[in-house]
């Protein structure tokens, strides 16, 4: 059995050409590229993907959202492990939210320089690279977010 994860790799990934040594720590970790995509990112979708988070932080987070993510590129994967492990593996392997505070072993803690502190200092998003699903639920939501149905059905996959 398989299970999977959907990635998202943010505009500072892609500005500090990251993606393809973060994708290599995937598979050296066992993990299999199902599907990839590159998408200019517009309201819209930021505000979709990003509408727990807009609940719970308000406007200002709204503003910051929009201001960061629109009219920029962003990479969302789709990566496999066998097992049923694949969203706590990648969560683990991703690290915390927060890149000053990430385990060094994880990406956010390997690549990141950035801190959710100085963001909020500062009135913006912080720089953590990678969005990482964080359950079934949202692997479901945000893949139907992300990809065409044309392209990839996420009907019937576990992640």
């Amino acid at each position: 059995m398989k299970s999977y994860c959907l990635i998202i790799f943010k505009p500072d990934a892609l500005e500090r050409q990251l993606v393809g040594p973060i994708l290599k720590d995937f598979l050296d970790h066992g993990f299999t590229i199902e599907i990839a995509d590159c998408k200019t990112v517009t309201r819209p979708l930021i505000f979709a993907h990003y509408e727990e988070v807009i609940t719970r932080l308000g406007e200002a987070f709204k503003k910051r959202a929009a201001a960061y993510f629109t009219g920029k590129r962003m990479i969302p994967v789709i990566v496999s492990q066998a097992g049923d492990q694949a969203i706590p593996n990648a969560r683990k392997l991703v690290g915390k939210t927060d890149p000053s505070v990430a385990a060094p072993e994880s990406i956010r803690g390997h690549y990141g320089r950035d801190s959710l502190a100085a963001a909020d200092a500062q009135g913006r998003i912080a720089e953590n690279l990678i969005h990482c699903c964080d359950s079934q639920e949202a692997f479901d939501r945000e893949t139907a977010l992300w990809f065409d149905p044309a392209v990839f059905d996420p009907n019937g996959i576990e992640a």
